[in-house]
């Protein structure tokens, strides 16, 4: 939005460090992010600060630092996706309370949001209960019908609680909305 509008050569700092995260060199964005951070005049710019480099620290699999960029970014303005991304560090840490108390949190930020839904069909499945799993995709689905990890989760729970007809409806579908069939497959043998 408005981070380092005060500042062409910041904000030129900023985007090279994005490019960074989007190229997958997410260590260097860090070092471009974390040399701007003193120089944050406002708001906006400690913001975007903060999720760039939350979202750098979780392509590193450093969940911890991703949680606590994200947990002050939220204190400034708090959104559904950060919440939401939050809990999926939290899951990832094997956290479950904190991951759903996240999920439910982005819920209640924005209840259009398709993500935590699937976020937390993701969640029960990987906890084995696949009716909650189920009721979750299936609003999931409501927001967004083509939406590939819902479908995937549709697939795996209908299989687990012994749906055929409807495994083969929402497989079909997953693969048809680009996921790939056999992975689905060797998810649900293994």
């Amino acid at each position: 939005g408005n981070a380092f509008s005060h500042s062409p050569k910041l904000e030129k700092v900023f985007y090279n460090a994005i490019d960074d995260y989007n190229q997958d060199r997410s260590a260097s964005g860090i070092k471009k992010l974390e040399k701007l951070r003193p120089q944050c005049h406002n708001t906006d710019d400690i913001y975007a600060v903060n999720i760039f480099e939350a979202l750098c620290y979780e392509d590193l699999l450093l969940y911890r630092n991703s949680i606590e960029l994200y947990q002050a970014a939220m204190q400034i303005r708090p959104l559904s996706t950060l919440a939401s991304n939050m809990g999926i560090c939290y899951s990832r840490l094997g956290m479950i309370d904190d991951a759903l108390a996240c999920y439910h949190q982005a819920l209640q930020l924005d209840a259009k949001n398709e993500y935590p839904l699937n976020n937390l069909a993701q969640l029960y499945i990987q906890e084995g209960k696949y009716d909650e799993a189920a009721d979750y995709a299936t609003q999931a689905l409501s927001l967004s019908p083509k939406m590939p990890q819902a479908l995937n989760a549709m697939a795996i729970a209908s299989y687990m609680i012994g749906n055929m007809d409807a495994y083969e409806t929402y497989y079909r579908q997953a693969v048809s909305s680009g996921s790939d069939g056999e992975a689905l497959k060797e998810y649900i043998r293994s």
